[in-house]
């Protein structure tokens, strides 16, 4: 919540230091209530007192507010132009399985609020929380986008929710930025996939490896696909590691295993583990020719959870690899990064597509990705973790 605090005063700040009306656009503003439970005035008013503004705003009812919750309301609902629906012409429906996306849930809503405050539109853009992927929770969300008479959704949604809607609805655009196309080659015409293309990012990364080739895993799906498409392409696999055992022997595993040195090793691991590694393979004199990964370790946190020697062999592959400054900023005022975040970059893009190709044709697109037979065509950089940031390397 004090992502939003940190927006709420800067917004009162620039009232104060301009002392005019904004020239932005009158826009519709639906806070939801991701907290289960009825909040009474005494609750508004902790809620208020500890700063929770959104939060007071998402639980906010008038039959529980008294006058000083009320007024206090009023005043942001004023600011923040909470419901000011006249003369509303872009509309867009956020369906958020809250439980299966877990923090996805504010942030890609984030991503797409930024992407409407720079387009400096008259903007609708509700979220519908069917809490998880269940058919019939998916439905009821759907036919309330439905009756609320919403064309264009983005829906952050697993493959067990892509499943459900991929043939059906077909009266709706669907945006879906977790998954890629691949995943679902058949699915009808009105779903659109933002999710990026492992096994392109695979096929980049094998071009610097040679074929003495290790990989670690942690147990998960993403992990396992991952390995499993490493092993398609180059079947001599001299050794392949799961370290779902939090306490796995280190030392056991790495210091008489020749098998490391010299090899070309994939880390299909999140951060944490990724950046364990790292360090445990200098500390046993494992000298692996170069260390490899996707996406899933495209983080900043990496240079501070491993020392240089750790990482200096280690490539990544990107697909982010141009962020519009004026995107990046909007995002860094609602608290988070759309740089290091493929989801949430994903995310904007499907609002960028609607608003440019249907909203307003008028406009031209944002991003330079464009969109090829359903799917988001993402260009492909390897990135080294240099001593203070990532740069971008030759294939």
């Amino acid at each position: 919540m004090k992502i939003f605090i940190l927006f709420v005063c800067l917004c009162i700040s620039l009232f104060a230091q301009e002392q005019k009306l904004s020239t932005l656009a009158p826009t519709s503003s639906v806070f939801i209530d991701l907290e289960e439970g009825i909040c009474d005035n005494t609750c508004l008013h902790e809620l208020l007192q500890s700063q929770q503004i959104f939060s007071f705003l998402s639980k906010f009812n008038r039959k529980n507010a008294d006058t000083i919750a009320f007024d206090t309301y009023n005043a942001f609902r004023t600011l923040l132009r909470i419901n000011e629906t006249d003369n509303i012409n872009i509309r867009i429906a956020m369906l958020i399985p809250q439980k299966s996306i877990r923090r996805y849930a504010i942030t890609t809503v984030n991503s797409a609020i930024s992407y409407l405050l720079l387009q400096d539109a008259n903007f609708e853009l509700k979220v519908f929380n069917s809490i998880d992927e269940q058919k019939n929770s998916l439905q009821t969300a759907i036919t309330q986008i439905k009756n609320e008479g919403f064309l264009y959704v983005i829906a952050p949604l697993t493959q067990q929710g892509v499943q459900i809607v991929s043939n059906e609805h077909q009266n709706l655009l669907f945006f879906i930025p977790t998954i890629n196309r691949s995943k679902f080659p058949q699915a009808s015409a009105n779903l659109f996939f933002g999710g990026i293309d492992y096994e392109k990012q695979i096929d980049l990364l094998l071009s610097r490896s040679n074929k003495k080739i290790a990989i670690f895993k942690d147990g998960s799906e993403l992990g396992e696909e991952l390995s499993q498409i490493i092993a398609q392409k180059n079947p001599q696999i001299v050794l392949e590691q799961s370290l779902e055992n939090p306490k796995t022997d280190f030392k056991k595993m790495l210091k008489t295993n020749m098998k490391l040195d010299d090899s070309a090793v994939f880390f299909n691991t999140p951060l944490v583990k990724t950046s364990l590694l790292a360090s445990q393979f200098r500390f046993y004199d494992r000298l692996p020719a170069v260390l490899l990964s996707t996406q899933i370790n495209y983080n900043p946190l990496l240079l501070t959870l491993t020392q240089y020697e750790d990482r200096k062999q280690l490539y990544i592959a990107n697909s982010i690899t141009q962020v519009p400054n004026n995107i990046e900023d909007i995002n860094s005022l609602l608290g988070h990064s759309i740089t290091y975040d493929w989801v949430n970059y994903a995310s904007s893009i499907g609002v960028d597509f609607f608003y440019s190709n249907y909203l307003d044709p008028t406009t031209n697109s944002v991003f330079h990705e464009r969109i090829f037979a359903n799917q988001v065509e993402y260009d492909i950089a390897i990135m080294q973790a240099k001593r203070y940031k990532f740069e971008a390397v030759l294939p």
